[in-house]
C-alpha cells in the first residue's frame, strides 16, 4: 500500500481534554473554509483516544463538531467534577465513598450527546463513521483491552458495544471514578463488561497503539503513516516528601497526585518510544511522519479534576495559543501527499 494513512491520537487528561478540543475546533474551522462539505473525521483513517481523549475520539467519529466539544467541557466541568468535599460528608455509617466522584452524570451526558448525533438512538461502535481504537483496562481478567471498530475480520465483538459505555470505560480513572461495569443488548448481540478502568494506566498517549494497528492489523507500511498526536498538557511533578503512611491524603485525596504522575509519565515515555521507532525505521528508508502538539504546564499544572471557571478559561486559552502557533503547520502536515 502506498496511500498515506493518517492517524489522529488524543491523550487522556481529564478536564484538560479542553486543550485538544480547542485545537481541533480551530483546525476544523480552517478545514471548513477549504472544503465546507468535508467533516473533520474524514481527514483521518484512524482515530485513537484514551480517557478524555476517548470521549473526543468517539464524538468526532460521530460527526459532532469540535466546537461543540469545547462547550461540552465548559458547560459540564462542575457537573462531572463537583466540589470534592461534598463526597466526604457523613452518609449512613461511612464517611468516605469508594471514589471521589460518581460517574452517573458523565455517563448521562455522554449518552445524551452521542445519541443526539445518531438520530436520537444510543450509537454502538458500529455506528461510528471513522475507525477508532480506545484503550481501557479490563478489571475482570486483569488484562489490557483496546476496544475497536469492525475494521478487521478478527474483530467480532467490540463493534456491538454502546459508544458511551466504551468512552466511560476508558475514562474511569482510579480514585476519581469507580470501575465501570455495564451490560448491553442490541441488534448486534448482548453481553457484559465488568470493572473497566482508565486506559491511561497503560496508554495515556495512544499514539503507539495507532501505529501498531495501522501496520500490524491494517497492512500499512511505516512510510504510509502520518500521525498527528495531541496532548492535554504536560506537568512537572516535583516530589518533596517521602512515601509514608501519613501522606496518603497527599498522594490520593482530594487531588490524586499519584495517578497524575503515572499518566504524565506514560505520555512522556510514549513520545520517546516513537522518536526511537522513527530513528529505527529511518535506517531502512521507511520513516513515517509524526507531529506532536503538546503544552508544557511546568510546575503550575492544572488538576485533571479542575472545574473552577478560571481553570476552564486557562485551559481554553492554552488550546487557543497552541492553535495559533500550530494550525498552519498542521494544515501543511495534512496536505502532504
Amino acid at each position: 500500500m502506498s496511500q498515506r494513512f493518517r492517524i489522529l491520537s488524543i491523550d487522556g487528561g481529564g478536564i484538560r481534554g479542553m486543550i485538544p478540543a480547542k485545537v481541533l475546533s480551530e483546525l476544523e474551522q480552517e478545514l471548513i473554509r477549504i472544503n465546507p462539505d468535508k467533516k473533520l473525521y474524514e481527514y483521518f483513517d484512524l482515530i485513537c483516544g484514551t480517557s478524555t481523549g476517548a470521549i473526543l475520539a468517539i464524538a468526532i467519529s460521530l460527526g459532532i463538531p469540535a466546537s461543540d466539544l469545547v462547550e461540552f467541557y465548559k458547560e459540564n466541568a462542575q457537573l462531572i467534577f463537583p466540589k470534592w468535599y461534598l463526597k466526604i460528608l457523613p452518609r449512613s455509617s461511612r464517611a468516605i465513598v469508594t471514589s471521589i466522584y460518581s460517574n452517573k452524570q458523565l455517563r448521562r451526558k455522554l449518552k445524551e450527546i452521542y445519541s443526539a448525533a445518531n438520530g436520537g438512538t444510543p450509537p454502538t461502535l458500529n455506528d461510528l463513521k471513522a475507525k477508532v481504537c480506545i484503550p481501557t483496562f479490563n478489571g475482570i481478567d486483569g488484562k489490557i483491552n483496546v476496544l475497536k471498530t469492525r475494521h478487521n475480520a478478527e474483530y467480532v465483538r467490540d463493534y456491538k458495544l454502546p459508544a458511551h459505555e466504551v468512552a466511560l470505560s476508558s475514562a474511569s480513572a482510579p480514585v476519581y471514578f469507580p470501575p465501570h461495569t455495564f451490560s448491553f443488548s442490541n441488534e448486534h448481540g448482548s453481553g457484559q463488561n465488568v470493572n473497566m478502568i482508565d486506559g491511561g494506566v497503560f496508554a495515556n498517549n495512544p499514539s503507539l497503539i495507532g501505529i501498531l494497528e495501522a501496520t500490524d492489523k491494517m497492512g500499512h507500511s511505516f512510510s504510509d503513516i502520518q500521525l498527528l498526536s495531541l496532548g492535554t498538557g504536560k506537568g512537572k511533578h516535583v516530589i518533596k516528601t517521602g512515601w509514608k503512611p501519613k501522606d496518603i491524603w497527599y498522594w490520593l485525596f482530594p487531588k490524586p497526585r499519584l495517578f497524575d504522575i503515572i499518566l504524565d509519565s506514560q505520555a512522556q515515555i510514549t513520545e520517546q518510544y516513537i522518536s526511537f521507532l522513527k530513528r529505527l525505521v529511518a535506517k531502512q528508508d521507511n520513516v513515517f511522519d509524526y507531529m506532536r502538539i503538546q503544552y508544557d504546564l511546568g510546575s503550575d499544572t492544572i488538576n485533571l479534576n479542575a472545574s473552577d471557571k478560571k481553570d476552564i478559561q486557562r485551559l481554553e486559552a492554552i488550546g487557543d495559543e497552541l492553535s495559533k502557533n500550530n494550525i498552519h503547520n498542521i494544515l501543511k502536515f495534512l496536505n502532504q501527499k
